[in-house]
């Protein structure tokens, strides 16, 4: 076998670089936001319960449903919808803080990852809650332009040292669900 040179090492070590970020691209991140996806949440809680519960830095998880989004999918359309979740991918980097992790779960629901026990994660989720809805969307679709005004509903749950990455989602989602049947635009902790 033919030994390469210092310099070709290099560029294939680099290239193989480049590949194994596309590839982890491809899998951990969301198409449409940009955002991480639901695959990497998991993975991503177990480190966190790991890393953060080590440092004593209480990690929290914020889930973010959008209120009444089947209404702006059927009024505006299907490409218009991706639009809106899309900008709220967007919104939701530009208001969370630069150590906190946000996802898209699925359809219209997103999760973020945060430390500062409950208390942290209230003003975190009352960050984003208040953040959206103060956005306009533009929900450019088949129809034109049209402007849209947001809420969501939030659940908060601070992780345990015994929790599962399921017991944390469930119990956000379940107060993210009572957020939504107390008056919705609002945060509830778990």
């Amino acid at each position: 076998m033919k030994e390469l040179s210092p310099e070709k090492l290099f560029l294939e070590y680099k290239r193989l670089q480049d590949e194994n970020a596309r590839l982890e691209q491809e899998l951990f991140k969301d198409d449409l936001t940009g955002l991480y996806n639901a695959r990497f949440l998991r993975q991503e809680l177990e480190r966190c319960v790991r890393d953060l519960l080590a440092k004593k830095n209480s990690p929290a998880l914020i889930f973010l449903d959008i209120d009444h989004f089947k209404e702006i999918n059927e009024a505006h359309g299907h490409l218009a919808a991706g639009n809106i979740l899309s900008q709220v991918g967007e919104k939701i980097s530009t208001l969370i803080r630069s150590h906190d992790i946000a996802f898209r779960y699925g359809g219209d629901e997103f999760v973020v990852l945060v430390s500062g026990g409950r208390s942290g994660a209230m003003k975190a989720g009352e960050r984003l809650r208040k953040g959206i809805a103060k956005h306009r969307f533009n929900a450019q679709g088949l129809q034109g332009p049209a402007v849209v005004n947001l809420t969501v509903s939030l659940g908060v749950r601070v992780i345990g040292p015994d929790d599962s990455p399921s017991d944390i989602i469930e119990a956000a989602d379940r107060a993210m669900y009572e957020a939504k049947r107390k008056s919705r635009n609002t945060t509830v902790a778990a």
